[in-house]
């Protein structure tokens, strides 16, 4: 699983050219290993950002994205320093006013690339978007990485209320 995530990230860094622009370069270089420098690269997309700690003690980012509440989870941290973590999963959970079936997210997961819907009790549904940031990923990419996370989140959501 950890190989198709970095494999998807390569993939992605190919089809996006890393141009030296002024933006880019004043911006720099987004990386879970930097848990507060996601947090600032949220605030200057525009979106509230507030860093604080999971149950275990690893970073998390709690977010307002386009309107829509989410979280950002840290992955494969230190297990004892809870730093260095190496990559960034989106999360949000939506409570559904419509029906929305396994069948439903089948066909969301199949048709928004990079997100996966699942479905938990009293209909909750959950989509969650992996990032793999590794030391780092220009700030460009993590952009566009939050702009189709938002676009799915609004997809999602009029497909989950009324």
């Amino acid at each position: 699983m950890m190989v198709k995530g970095m494999l998807a990230a390569l993939a992605l860094g190919v089809l996006v050219p890393s141009t030296a622009s002024a933006t880019t370069e004043a911006a720099g270089k987004v990386s879970a290993i930097k848990p507060d420098g996601v947090a600032e690269a949220l605030t200057n997309l525009g979106y509230t950002a507030e860093l604080a700690t999971d149950a275990n003690g690893d970073p998390l980012i709690n977010a307002d994205i386009g309107g829509w509440q989410a979280a950002l989870l840290f992955y494969e941290c230190n297990a004892k320093t809870h730093d260095g973590c190496q990559s960034l999963q989106f999360v949000a959970n939506f409570t559904a006013e419509k029906k929305f079936t396994a069948e439903d997210a089948v066909r969301f997961n199949r048709n928004t690339r990079f997100a996966s819907v699942s479905l938990g009790k009293d209909d909750a549904v959950m989509m969650t978007w992996d990032v793999v940031t590794g030391k780092g990923i220009d700030f460009e990419v993590f952009s566009n990485s939050v702009d189709m996370f938002r676009s799915a989140m609004d997809t999602l959501g009029t497909e989950v209320f009324k």
